[in-house]
């Protein structure tokens, strides 16, 4: 189509950009202008190979039989088709707005079902609004928007497009979207650029092919930073010139914090150790293409919580790790495959959590969401924050009022335990006792929350959305009952001392979390808190660049149920600390070779530095002697030097 009238030199693009821009974008001639990103069979190869490589993707494509798959803006149908013809068992729906990108796309599924007639038995196309989503709520156990489609209305809007696919997803279901990398934009954009499409492109096709395609593109920031809009002529230079399309368009920026937030508002629980950030890649080898948007995205994984299994989501265990049995260490966990230094190798929810602060330290400034499926750090003087009505403690905050909403089942189970007791522990017993009780209160809470929960019925096989890790671990209070509290070897005067305050604390109360509940199971829990639970710290412990660093003082004590199946080595392979959402993060500080067993070290190597300093520490807090590698070595240059 030629222009009537050319506009020329423009001040600002934002004021050119229509609302609804999109509705004539995606024609003919978007093909041409970013066919070498989207029309390249090795760039959706590519694609496809990235999406198919995590975790939660591969679970529900591999091993549920009638999988029910939603690509979201789909377009010409290239991811659609390409997924469909790997997992054939699956059945996938392509929606969008553009009626002649769907027909593209249902041509190719008739020219694919000529070559393999049972393609076109498990695809369909759909036109729809990806605001307005043509189905059924908890429908599809996977969506995905791939190909840098989110982001084109207003924040308004992509939050609505976001709630639509937390409506259709199950619980537990899984959302892949890739979009602009916000962050790397608003640092690398280009202000303009041009690319070649000649005869030698193989985008064109038919009569197109004699065009000789010029696209002019120009970019503007907004003021806030939170828009980039563009402007994209495309002219033909073949006697006559002609102009065949003056584009402008925008679209939202979002870096990773923002998008989290964005998909929290929506529900969706995102999942950062399973996203990545994307390089495009090219099919145009003439010359260095200007990729614009398309150069730097962020291919981020969210999951839509299970209200059975909470927690779960935000839970990652790497594809490689598994628990492994040793007579004398009990459970272990080691790699069934190499993995580099660097790799996360679990990042695990705690089930029970507590703010704790270090022996004869001040008030923290910053205590712990009470929400358990919150756990960020929320400043005391925070004009969000939100307390109990009943004032039943002080360390008890939330975020806001969301977050203490969300909180009232479990809170509800242990404020009358914390009014009645919580300062006169702190004041009689300590902060070191306080935490252990609390947790074990919580702990009980949770147990309780689950055994009143309605029994979740049985799956059909289509329905099951496994976690990647749930053939592998235990889930919910089973994983506590697992942990390993060696009753039998902690000294008599500690058991002794629990005893006491069970007896004084922890009996005969009324209260949810607790009733029901006998001294020897509490004491039983007691041993295994004790001997399991993670203290948090600013920094990391186990690290060999911690070795001349302190990991600061402690603020959170946690019982982690996958990390804490991790042994102790005092030359571990794994460094540990938490993240911005109170997850246990394991990392490997070295290449990991497969079979190797993965090690933490429990405590502080910095400042328990010799043999003696840490058999000893290992002895009063964890009830066994260290015989790791570098203990047995230095024994016997001690041995040595006394002959």
């Amino acid at each position: 189509m030629t222009l009537p009238k050319a506009l020329g030199q423009v001040s600002s693009l934002f004021p050119h950009v229509k609302p609804d821009w999109w509705r004539e974008a995606y024609n003919h001639i978007y093909l041409w202008a970013d066919g070498d990103c989207v029309e390249s069979p090795v760039v959706t190869d590519a694609e496809c190979n990235a999406l198919i490589q995590i975790p939660r993707v591969q679970a529900l494509l591999n091993s549920i039989s009638s999988m029910k798959v939603l690509d979201l803006c789909c377009g010409q149908g290239r991811h659609t088709i390409n997924l469909a013809q790997r997992f054939p068992s699956a059945g996938f729906l392509g929606v969008d707005q553009s009626t002649y990108l769907l027909d593209i796309a249902r041509k190719r599924v008739e020219e694919a079902q000529k070559v393999d007639g049972e393609i076109a038995s498990n695809i369909k196309f759909k036109v729809g609004d990806a605001r307005q989503i043509p189905a059924a709520d908890g429908m599809y156990g996977l969506v995905i928007l791939l190909g840098n489609s989110f982001g084109h209305g207003s924040c308004d809007d992509d939050l609505q497009m976001l709630r639509e696919v937390y409506r259709i997803l199950r619980p537990g279901g899984t959302f892949v979207i890739d979009y602009v990398d916000g962050a790397w934009m608003r640092e690398n954009f280009t202000p303009s650029g041009w690319e070649w499409l000649g005869q030698e492109s193989h985008f064109l096709s038919g009569s197109d092919s004699e065009k000789q395609l010029l696209v002019l593109r120009e970019r503007e920031l907004s003021a806030d930073a939170k828009r980039l809009a563009s402007r994209e002529i495309v002219i033909d230079l073949q006697n006559p010139p002609t102009v065949h399309q003056d584009l402008f368009y925008a679209v939202q920026l979002y870096d990773i914090p923002e998008m989290e937030e964005l998909l929290c508002k929506a529900g969706l629980h995102i999942q950062i150790y399973e996203s990545s950030p994307v390089t495009a890649l090219s099919d145009n080898s003439q010359m260095a293409a200007d990729m614009g948007m398309m150069e730097h995205r962020q291919l981020v994984t969210a999951v839509k919580p299970d209200p059975f299994d909470p927690q779960d989501v935000d839970t990652y265990i790497h594809p490689s790790l598994v628990q492994a049995y040793d007579p004398q260490k009990g459970r272990l966990l080691r790699m069934d495959a190499p993995v580099h230094a660097g790799t996360v190798i679990i990042a695990d929810v705690p089930y029970s959590l507590v703010p704790a602060m270090s022996p004869g330290s001040n008030n923290a400034p910053a205590l712990i969401c009470s929400n358990l499926s919150c756990r960020r750090r929320v400043p005391r003087d925070s004009l969000l924050a939100t307390r109990c009505t009943k004032n039943c403690f002080q360390d008890v905050i939330w975020c806001d009022d969301s977050c203490k909403s969300i909180d009232q089942a479990r809170h509800g189970l242990e404020c009358s335990w914390l009014k009645k007791h919580g300062a006169q522990i702190l004041q009689e017993e300590g902060e070191d006792d306080l935490a252990m009780l609390w947790i074990i209160v919580r702990m009980l809470a949770g147990r309780h929350i689950e055994s009143e929960l309605k029994v979740k019925p049985e799956p059909r096989e289509q329905d099951a959305i496994p976690y990647p890790w749930s053939n592998r671990f235990k889930r919910g209070y089973q994983t506590m009952e697992a942990m390993r509290g060696n009753q039998d070897l902690w000294p008599q005067e500690r058991i002794t001392r629990w005893k006491d305050l069970i007896q004084k604390y922890l009996s005969n109360q009324e209260t949810g979390a607790v009733a029901n509940v006998s001294n020897i199971e509490i004491l039983s829990l007691i041993c295994k808190e004790e001997a399991n639970s993670f203290g948090l710290y600013p920094g990391h412990t186990g690290s060999p660049e911690c070795l001349n660093e302190k990991r600061g003082p402690q603020y959170g004590l946690g019982c982690y149920p996958h990390a804490t199946i991790c042994n102790h080595s005092c030359s571990p392979n794994l460094k540990h600390g938490p993240d911005e959402q109170g997850r246990m993060v394991l990392t490997s500080t070295r290449d990991i070779a497969a079979g190797e067993e993965c090690c933490i070290a429990y405590f502080d190597l910095t400042v328990h530095v010799n043999l003696q300093a840490r058999r000893k520490r290992t002895r009063e807090l964890f009830t066994f002697s260290c015989t790791c590698e570098r203990c047995l070595r230095e024994e016997k240059e001690e041995e040595g030097a006394t002959r």
